[in-house]
């Protein structure tokens, strides 16, 4: 199967993947934890945070990291600290990398802190602020990731 068109989400255990996976895909269900890599079709794929968080789980989020064309990183926008280890998202050159900030509408997330981490951290990329209450912050990544599904789902509506 090729996924060249595909993402992937990875981040800490709690940053909110699963959620954000859910409302890329327009899934209903509530979101779940993670316990196993899960895919949608070709076009999108969400890693357990402890593949992220255990050096020993490395070698599981590069190798399912490896044909897709887009890494997005999730952090947590009440989170303070940026715990990505260093040069993980590089492994493989060519790939887009993009950042998004989860939990905006949460009163103790400061999401232009979390983006002047990621800058500091050296994301250079596009970075995108979301919440599961705000509809068009979902939206636009969605346009973003999946723009042949959204041009689809809006020439139905």
């Amino acid at each position: 199967m090729d996924r060249s068109n595909a993402f992937v989400l990875v981040g800490c255990v709690g940053a909110g993947k699963s959620s954000l996976f859910q409302a890329l895909f327009d899934k209903d269900e509530p979101a779940r934890k993670t316990q196993a890599v899960v895919f949608e079709g070709d076009r999108g794929v969400d890693t357990p945070g402890e593949f992220f968080s255990h050096p020993r789980m490395y070698t599981a989020l590069i190798q399912t990291t490896a044909d897709v064309g887009t890494l997005v990183y999730v952090h947590d926008g009440t989170e303070a600290n940026f715990r990505m280890p260093p040069g993980l998202l590089s492994v493989y050159r060519g790939k887009r990398v993009v950042a998004v900030i989860t939990k905006t509408d949460l009163p103790d997330c400061d999401a232009d802190r979390a983006e002047r981490l990621l800058r500091r951290n050296g994301f250079d990329g596009q970075i995108f602020r979301v919440s599961q209450a705000d509809p068009d912050s979902i939206r636009r990544l969605r346009s973003e990731l999946l723009p042949s599904t959204t041009n689809v789902r809006e020439t139905q509506s």
